[in-house]
């Protein structure tokens, strides 16, 4: 009996496993990346996932897996997938593909099992239908959780991008001449801002869009309300022929008081967050000591009376 219905029993395990560490995930990442000793200095890294996916065999089968699934059937391309995609920076038809076929493969490998132990049991069938549907979203959350690492480090850079703009519009530099400067001095400071505003400068020189037009698309394309703000104002300014410093030092002290308050915020919940770890990994190891002996002696006077009572 065990050995036919293998497949599910593994399978559910797997499940069970994959579903702790995506909701142990975040908290682990949040204290390793506050928490951490750094030994030596973190290397900074450019973000290039917009341009083509590395050439690797498992890669190259997911994007034909992929791409065979897109041409069958093309509304495996919903919205929100498209949306995520675009919001972590995977923006070519290639990560769309490769997306589309890990999805395919994880959802494919779990109804296949359920097959496989169907044989023996259509139970095992009929729960493997939720689990591959499981399996189908399950990359969703990843790409989320990407998605917002992503946008949560371009507000971080958004204050600093700013300030850079104050000092050029005050030195007499054009919107766009000082963005063109803000993107080549920041690309090690500001990496995912000054690729976003060399996209954007190159919108503008192309295509022949305006500045805040093309801000505007920016904070569209990254997914980030203070970036799409910051644009609206930008474009008010320029249509009443004022001062632009002014709308930034404004969106620039709004930015940091906001993120002020979400610091404040988080802070506030981490008492509350530590309650599971102090129930689950603390309280065990106060009361073992405490309600050991007494348990053991509570044994030792009911043992004698039970084993004396007639069965």
């Amino acid at each position: 009996m065990i050995a036919s219905n293998l497949p599910i029993i593994l399978c559910t395990f797997i499940i069970v496993i994959l579903s702790a560490i995506l909701l142990l995930r975040p908290t682990f990442l949040h204290y390793i990346h506050n928490y951490q000793v750094r030994v030596r200095p973190v290397k900074s890294s450019k973000d290039t996932s917009a341009s083509e996916p590395k050439n690797s065999v498992i890669l190259i089968a997911c994007m034909t897996i992929g791409q065979i699934m897109l041409s069958a059937l093309p509304s495996l391309a919903d919205k929100r997938a498209v949306e995520l995609l675009t919001f972590a920076n995977y923006r070519t038809p290639k990560h769309l593909a490769i997306y589309t076929g890990v999805r395919t493969i994880a959802a494919g490998t779990i109804l296949f099992l359920g097959i496989v132990a169907g044989a023996s049991s259509a139970i095992n069938f009929v729960l493997s239908v939720p689990a591959a549907i499981l399996g189908w979203l399950m990359p969703n959350f990843f790409l989320s959780q990407r998605a917002k690492r992503r946008q949560q480090q371009i507000v971080k850079e958004l204050p600093i991008i700013i300030d850079l703009m104050i000092v050029c519009a005050q030195a007499g530099l054009g919107m766009l001449q000082a963005l063109d400067k803000i993107a080549k001095e920041t690309q090690e400071s500001c990496p995912l801002l000054a690729q976003e505003l060399s996209q954007l400068i190159n919108d503008v020189k192309i295509f022949a869009k305006s500045v805040p037009i093309s801000l505007l698309e920016m904070g569209q394309r990254c997914g980030v309300d203070e970036v799409i703000n910051l644009a609206s104002a930008l474009t008010a300014a320029e249509a009443k022929g004022a001062d632009i410093s002014y709308p930034l030092k404004q969106q620039g002290a709004a930015l940091r008081d906001r993120i002020r308050r979400k610091r404040e915020e988080e802070a506030g919940r981490v008492p509350v967050k530590m309650v599971p770890v102090i129930m689950i990994f603390i309280m065990p190891l106060i009361l073992a000591p405490m309600l050991g002996p007494a348990i053991k002696t509570i044994i030792d006077a009911i043992g004698p009376i039970m084993r004396s009572m007639p069965s």
